[in-house]
């Protein structure tokens, strides 16, 4: 599946509340979104592909000014657990640095996205923070928002240095497909700790920390694995500095119709025991259901 498909939106809307007086108020849409299949070295428009732009409202009775810029998270904003965040904001760039927005009217941020061709960029769980905040002098110089950019990069083995960032996986996606229920399915991935210490590794699904919405993580069209434990792998693992290690995993989908033409997915947490995590996309695509034969009373 290509590029165009790997878009998910989380949330319609962010509102804040007007400036005293009511003299200026902010709604921008999307609050939140998730890009996937990055190819590194490719320049994206993400409108051209996807349709998303950013949205910015404006319900008040005069013009607004609004100022659009990229930051990484820990400039400004947050992040979800087991991403990154990006190497580089200018790696992700509006088109425009401000919008003016007539009274009862919406203005549009149309936002580009190249990540360097480097093998190591592959295989990559990003966040981005877009900053959305009032012209200087404006009247609404003290409204702001951040948006939440998930960013992932293609996953891809065969590389010949490992990925980039202190806990590297490869893939970054184990996609298990046209699975045969009842039948057991094996892959493996190798986690690098590109770090200059030794960790332990906890390895499990990130959903069993019910703080997690999978609604944020999961692909468009996929639901959550029913039962993390149809899904076998180590729990813990302890890997030297500048080493790797090979994870292997058992997928056992019981054999029942009804899980027969399904899409699933998990995300399984690589939590070290200092530093932050990361995690391997689990994607399950179940046989179609068997077609029933017409019984014709036993004539040949």
């Amino acid at each position: 599946m290509g590029y165009t498909n790997r878009i998910v939106l989380y949330c319609s809307v962010v509102l804040l509340a007007s400036m005293p007086g009511g003299a200026a108020s902010l709604k921008v849409s999307p609050a939140q979104f998730m890009v996937q299949e990055v190819e590194p070295g490719k320049l994206y428009d993400i409108y051209a592909e996807t349709g998303l732009r950013l949205t910015v409202f404006n319900e008040d009775d005069a013009p607004r000014t609004w100022r659009l810029s990229t930051h990484r998270p820990s400039e400004r904003g947050r992040w979800e657990k087991g991403y990154a965040e990006i190497p580089d904001a200018g790696w992700c760039w509006f088109g425009e640095d401000a919008i003016t927005v007539s009274p009862d009217s919406a203005g549009f941020g149309h936002l580009f996205l190249r990540i360097p061709g480097d093998e190591e960029f592959y295989n990559q769980h990003w966040m981005v923070t877009l900053h959305v905040t009032g012209q200087n002098g404006g009247p609404g110089l003290g409204l702001a928002v951040d948006i939440r950019m998930q960013v992932e990069t293609k996953s891809r083995t065969g590389l010949t240095r490992p990925p980039h960032g202190p806990l590297g996986l490869e893939p970054a996606t184990l996609l298990f497909e046209d699975v045969q229920p009842g039948m057991p399915r094996r892959a493996s991935v190798r986690l690098y700790n590109n770090s200059s210490v030794n960790h332990t590794y906890v390895i499990g699904s990130l959903f069993l920390d019910k703080k997690h919405s999978p609604k944020t993580y999961l692909t468009q069209s996929y639901q959550l694995l029913p039962h993390h434990e149809w899904l076998k792998h180590d729990t813990g693992v302890t890997v030297e500095s500048g080493s790797a290690r090979t994870l292997d995993f058992t997928l056992t989908i019981p054999e029942e119709a009804a899980h027969f033409g399904r899409k699933w997915e998990d995300c399984i947490l690589i939590q070290p025991d200092e530093g932050l995590a990361g995690f391997i996309r689990v994607r399950v695509e179940t046989r179609p259901p068997q077609a029933t034969q017409p019984f014709n009373g036993g004539k040949s």
